[in-house]
């Protein structure tokens, strides 16, 4: 079994050939491996088209439904980084969108959402990234980061109004948080 993973993981890590990487990934699931990182190791592979990583997440998903909440969160970090990066922008959106609503008690897809708020350009998806956050607040347990970082954007927008808003929410909040 080693001997197979550690070809599974080289195949994953080193080929430049989707469909060697696809019969791996037929392979990885027939043998039943569940090592979340070599799959993170297969999504990471920059020789995979957008289709492919969504198609080989939601296979993942399937597989194994317990790990879907990181594999939205990784799915989304990949393509925050892609080179396409206003097709791949809004895929990121997605999955962390998913993410959310896979745990809505957890920040990270909220603060990694807000990451994306580009400063630079006037894309029509920031103002979704900021209705997103701010709609899905009432379910986050540590309510205080998310209205830290919030406070943050707004100063850094230079909404002074909202920036205040958001700093007193925090502060509340981080009192209930630690009480």
């Amino acid at each position: 079994m080693d001997e197979e993973f550690n070809k599974i993981e080289s195949i994953f890590r080193n080929s430049t050939s989707p469909d060697l990487l696809f019969d791996a990934f037929q392979e990885a699931i027939k043998l039943k491996v569940e090592n979340l990182e070599i799959f993170k190791i297969l999504l990471g592979n920059p020789a995979l088209s957008t289709d492919e990583i969504k198609m080989f997440v939601e296979k993942l998903i399937k597989e194994f439904p317990s790990n879907a909440y990181e594999l939205f969160i990784w799915a989304a970090k990949i393509f925050e980084h892609k080179d396409d990066y206003h097709n791949s922008l809004e895929d990121a959106v997605h999955y962390y969108k998913r993410a959310h609503g896979y745990k809505p008690d957890s920040f990270v897809p909220l603060l990694n959402l807000l990451s994306l708020y580009n400063y630079e350009l006037a894309l029509p998806i920031n103002k979704n990234i900021i209705e997103l956050v701010e709609d899905r607040i009432s379910s986050i347990r540590l309510k205080s980061k998310i209205y830290y970082a919030l406070a943050d954007h707004y100063k850094k927008i230079g909404d002074k109004q909202r920036e205040r808003k958001f700093l007193l929410l925090a502060e509340k909040s981080f009192r209930l948080e630690n009480k």
